[in-house]
């Protein structure tokens, strides 16, 4: 069952953001600096007061409770550019009590094994949460986008 959930949530995420904000040229994908910083340095940063990262901004999508757990989104931006750059996803277990920093990678096969990699180690009923939360922010994210281009 864990493996046929991690493989919906997947699919629907590479078809959810596999759509392009610019039209004109390729989606450029998550670099290994941006993914070390949703993965660790979002957490040493907020921990130790410091700057945000230089060039970069976060469009807070919100935090989901699903049973036990909850999941907050942000959208990491490339602000020169104006382009997302990734996902970072802080998830909250309240039955072990950890705190877990990911970074969902867009265009980047590498990185997303990565991704894959920490959910496995999650638990059964914490997969099925982190399903559900993910189905109602690509929901939040596809009204956006679809929002943006009727205007």
């Amino acid at each position: 069952m864990k493996k046929i959930l991690l493989a919906a949530f997947l699919l629907l995420t590479l078809f959810s953001f596999s759509q392009n904000q610019q039209t004109s040229k390729e989606f450029p994908g998550t670099t290994l600096e941006e993914y070390n910083y949703m993965t660790r340095g979002y957490q040493i940063q907020m921990s130790s007061g410091l700057d945000m990262k230089s060039d970069y901004s976060f469009d807070n999508l919100g935090t989901l409770y699903v049973g036990d757990y909850s999941f907050g989104f942000q959208i990491l931006l490339r602000t020169q550019e104006n382009e997302m750059a990734g996902i970072l996803i802080i998830a909250k277990s309240n039955v072990s009590g950890k705190l877990y920093y990911l970074g969902s990678p867009f265009n980047s096969p590498n990185l997303k094994l990565y991704f894959e990699r920490d959910i496995e180690n999650w638990d059964e009923s914490m997969t099925t949460a982190f399903a559900q939360a993910m189905s109602e922010v690509n929901n939040l994210i596809l009204m956006r986008y679809f929002l943006d281009t009727e205007k």
